[in-house]
């Protein structure tokens, strides 16, 4: 059952929307103000009253939050206006979408996503395993409804996320049958509700966790839904997690920066490729320049050894006339949004004791958490306190995974 009009409890979302910033509180009001009569301000009183009367207090309503906004009004006060004057019944279930929504898009690092590969598993159109299910927002929501209609009860909205290629589902859960009318107007749990970014060129879906009764329904309805006739799908679990969605999109997604890490993001960036148009004589003399000047002294070498470090970690420097006096360790950093928090392998090693001739394989677990794992690593190779020459690809962030098994040195694994 899908009804945006189902409103919650009086105040469900107050500490939500107390951590978004004034303009998308001011946004989030004149969007539901603009649709009329799902998201229009309760009144009170429950006597009809003539449509140009209900116009003029929308527009009412509107001047107010259009003076909040030009007044620099106090955030607290804005939503006590939401809550407690103009939406007093509580929100709907199209309203808590919105609000959540809105709270993906201004707290990036809100919610942990991870990525599941859409993996096709039977065909009769064509042997290929690497071809992209084919994605249509509206479509794909009306399949999912159908599929988790026989199963459990549901209400889903979609939007196109306000900064990345991707389009964002939110799926909230309920008791089916009898407990529906019940369950629907209960507060929302994190345990009930899944988000779900859907890009526009991959083989991924990126997912919030599913740690309960209810993963295997909604992975199984989500299959479906993504499957047509002769082309069936499965979602294979991948090991990248991380707390930004754009970490995943960067990582995963069909663009010249996901398939272009590490050393290689200098082609991603058009920093090696010259213009066609470009002189040549022009191209070879900056480039024997560059050769010359980089092979000066110590302190050239010692810069061409920071860009190269940079280079594996996928930092694009911002100075190009890079000397000792604004060379500092944060330049070039990347954006904190695309950054992983948590990053673990296990080594599987096996060694020979030279004495007794046998072989034993201890269990060892590396385990990197903070808001920048791979920064911090880049940054003590920039320090000197790690080699950056012994440093592999998965402890830089080339290989795109944030957890394996690793052999010999390498991942193995993901």
């Amino acid at each position: 059952m899908q009804d945006d009009s189902i409103i919650l409890p009086p105040g469900s979302h107050t500490n939500i929307l107390l951590r978004l910033s004034r303009d998308s509180l001011v946004e989030l009001a004149f969007g539901w103000l603009g649709n009329v009569p799902l998201c229009q301000p309760h009144r009170r009183g429950d006597e009809e009253v003539d449509p140009e009367v209900v116009v003029q207090h929308i527009l009412g309503v509107r001047e107010v939050y259009s003076n909040y906004q030009r007044k620099l009004t106090k955030k607290r006060t804005i939503v006590e206006r939401m809550v407690y004057v103009d939406w007093f019944l509580g929100f709907n279930m199209r309203q808590v979408a919105d609000i959540e929504f809105q709270n993906i898009f201004d707290r990036p690092l809100s919610h942990k996503w991870t990525a599941s590969k859409v993996q096709i598993i039977s065909t009769t159109l064509r042997d290929d395993t690497e071809s992209i299910p084919i994605f249509h927002a509206p479509v794909f929501m009306k399949s999912l409804q159908r599929s988790l209609k026989s199963l459990i009860g549901s209400h889903i909205h979609i939007t196109q996320h306000a900064l990345l290629p991707v389009v964002l589902l939110r799926i909230q859960l309920h008791e089916s049958g009898a407990k529906f009318a019940a369950s629907i107007t209960k507060l929302p749990t994190a345990r009930h509700t899944f988000f779900c970014a859907l890009p526009t060129s991959a083989h991924y879906i990126f997912h919030t966790a599913l740690l309960n009764p209810y993963q295997k329904i909604l992975r199984e309805c989500i299959e479906t839904a993504l499957s047509i006739p002769g082309y069936q799908v499965q979602l294979q679990s991948t090991s990248l997690a991380a707390r930004s969605l754009a970490t995943l999109v960067q990582l995963r997604t069909k663009s010249r920066n996901a398939t272009a890490l590490g050393g290689w993001s200098i082609y991603a960036n058009d920093e090696v490729d010259v213009s066609p148009l470009a002189s040549a004589e022009a191209v070879v003399a900056d480039k024997l320049a560059e050769v010359d000047e980089n092979n000066k002294d110590d302190e050239a070498r010692e810069r061409k050894r920071l860009k190269m470090l940079d280079a594996r970690f996928g930092v694009r420097q911002t100075n190009v006339n890079d000397d000792e006096e604004n060379h500092t360790d944060d330049q070039g950093c990347i954006d904190s949004e695309t950054a992983l928090d948590h990053v673990e392998f296990r080594l599987e090693q096996e060694y020979e004791d030279q004495e007794f001739g046998d072989s034993f394989a201890p269990k060892v677990r590396i385990v990197f958490e903070g808001s920048h794992v791979f920064e911090g690593i880049r940054l003590l190779a920039r320090k000197g306190l790690v080699d950056e020459n012994k440093l592999p690809a998965w402890l830089t962030g080339e290989l795109g995974v944030s957890s394996g098994v690793i052999a010999n040195g390498q991942l193995v694994q993901r």
